[in-house]
């Protein structure tokens, strides 16, 4: 994995010490996450909160609201979502970072609309259920409010795994969930149609930092 990381020599400067650092348990971001302490050295001095990806804008958040001065590293889907889902928010991206992945069918994570892969998006029925990874919530009702304007009626379900199955196994029309290597595209009998989001890493802190 080649990851670029334009560091930033100012984050985490000011009261570095009472800054709390928010970082991700999810595999991937945490290998990027360390990354990008070893080229923010001055980081290591903060108190560390892990949590998952998907909560790391809600702690922070949080934290800010409280007074604190805190940092948060996760993925740009993720903080994407967090911001659709709750409106205006106190943090700002700092920083962003670029994640790529020679491994990675896009180079990067990308969320993607993937159904049968004898059909098409426009050979779905006009009736449809998705079933849809439920920490990209936001994206995904987002995204469908445009097939829906196209003439479709979509009955949504969202779950916190196996999204793929669901397709498979005939309780949903077409799923919408992350794409890595691609290697389970393949193996559920699946095919890409739509590309909605792909992610790099960011970097938040609160507005006012």
């Amino acid at each position: 994995m080649n990851v670029f990381i334009a560091a930033n020599e100012n984050i985490g400067k000011t009261d570095e010490l009472e800054t709390m650092l928010v970082l991700p348990k999810n595999a991937g971001l945490r290998k990027l996450s360390a990354k990008f302490l070893d080229k923010n050295p001055s980081l290591k001095n903060c108190k560390i909160i892990e949590v998952r990806g998907e909560d790391v804008p809600f702690w922070v958040s949080q934290l800010i609201s409280k007074g604190r001065q805190a940092i948060g590293f996760t993925g740009e889907d993720l903080y994407q979502d967090y911001i659709l889902r709750n409106g205006t928010s106190d943090t700002k991206v700092i920083e962003k970072i670029e994640w790529h992945d020679d491994g990675a069918l896009y180079k990067k994570p990308a969320l993607c609309f993937m159904g049968p892969a004898g059909k098409s998006l426009d050979k779905l029925p006009t009736n449809m259920t998705i079933c849809a990874c439920g920490k990209y919530k936001g994206i995904v009702k987002s995204y469908l409010k445009d097939l829906e304007q196209k003439g479709h009626i979509i009955t949504e379900i969202y779950v916190n795994g196996s999204v793929e199955t669901s397709c498979s196994e005939g309780i949903a029309d077409a799923v919408v969930d992350i794409v890595y290597s691609g290697k389970s595209v393949k193996e559920y009998g699946l095919k890409i149609y739509d590309v909605i989001f792909k992610s790099d890493c960011v970097v938040i802190g609160g507005k006012n930092d």
